[in-house]
């Protein structure tokens, strides 16, 4: 298979989950899941030319992003996966051979211990398991995160108290205390009227 059908079977793979979870599968690889006034966002994002060269990959290897974004107005919008208020990563559960030749690197380079990317063999022959993986993954999680974090009081308590954590989220609303997170707060504070 060359890269681009490895790319093409992914995307129709993770398409038929997210679309038998409800998901909408409007343009791959992004996907929608909507509930009031929270849009949730599922995207695959596959390594781009400059990553995979660093990390002795390809560009069918992918991460699942996550996300939630809290649609105040109530119109229907389709925001990207990273403009997202709250943002999390489905991590795969088995370990992978990282590909990353080691020249002047230890064997405790973080960047091999890494379960936000799954990578994809350039002939595709592992492609048939790391798709079950991140199907099931999908349809076990996905859901539930949306779920938590769509939830404005668990969402207000994480803004005020909690840390962002970077190992499959949640992420990308700043430090306690910063404009971003004080921002998020009020807003969510006049949804719950």
């Amino acid at each position: 298979m060359t890269i681009s059908q490895l790319k093409k079977e992914i995307t129709s793979n993770i398409s038929e989950c997210c679309s038998s979870m409800g998901f909408e599968v409007d343009k791959a690889p992004t996907f929608y899941y909507r509930k009031d006034r929270v849009v949730g966002i599922f995207h695959i994002d596959f390594l781009n030319s400059q990553n995979a060269a660093y990390f002795n990959s390809n560009t069918a290897s992918f991460s699942l992003n996550i996300g939630v974004f809290f649609n105040l107005q109530n119109i229907i919008i389709k925001p990207k996966e990273y403009e997202s208020n709250i943002r999390g990563q489905i991590l795969r559960d088995f370990r992978q051979k990282h590909p990353m030749k080691l020249k002047g690197f230890s064997w405790c380079h973080p960047e091999r211990w890494r379960r936000d990317i799954w990578w994809v063999d350039k002939d595709g022959q592992n492609l048939e398991h790391i798709l079950a993986n991140a199907c099931r993954l999908t349809k076990e999680k996905a859901l539930k995160w949306f779920e938590k974090y769509s939830d404005p009081d668990h969402v207000i308590w994480l803004l005020k108290h909690g840390k962002e954590n970077g190992k499959g989220g949640p992420f990308g609303f700043g430090s306690i205390g910063s404009p971003s997170r004080t921002d998020l707060i009020k807003k969510l504070e006049t949804i719950k009227g």
